[in-house]
């Protein structure tokens, strides 16, 4: 007698790995008013690591927008009230950013390539069927 039995997701939902895929939209950080100084470096500290670059610029501090997409979206700026009429966040709403975890054979980039072409034949079949009911 084996010690184990071999069952598949479709059997029971507890012989499904389970693992995260999320999306969010890409931030858009925008400083409406150069910010020198020691409020660049303040500004700086109120985002992710990687978002907020400080230079040195001909012996200033400023800040500039290094790398959006690192971004939590803390809100931390808004504590500040120094920052409300200097930095707008937004989203770009046509941008996604997608992050699949795996955690069976397949890495991530292929469960989402295959995922797509699912997809891609649902909407396929969808579109065949909308033809066919039209035609009616």
């Amino acid at each position: 007698m084996p010690d184990f039995c071999a069952f598949e997701g479709k059997d029971h939902a507890k012989f499904s790995p389970v693992a995260t895929a999320s999306y969010r939209l890409l931030p858009e950080i925008s400083l409406l008013q150069p910010i020198e100084g020691e409020l660049a470096e303040t500004l700086r500290k109120c985002f992710s690591p990687g978002v907020i670059e400080v230079q040195n610029l001909n012996g200033r501090k400023v800040a500039r927008v290094a790398n959006a997409r690192l971004d939590t979206c803390s809100r931390e700026i808004f504590r500040h009230e120094e920052f409300k009429k200097l930095v707008r966040l937004a989203r770009v709403r046509d941008h996604y950013i997608f992050s699949v975890e795996s955690t069976g054979v397949l890495p991530p980039d292929v469960l989402m390539s295959e995922a797509i072409k699912i997809l891609m034949g649902k909407c396929q079949k969808f579109l065949e069927e909308l033809e066919i009911s039209q035609m009616d």
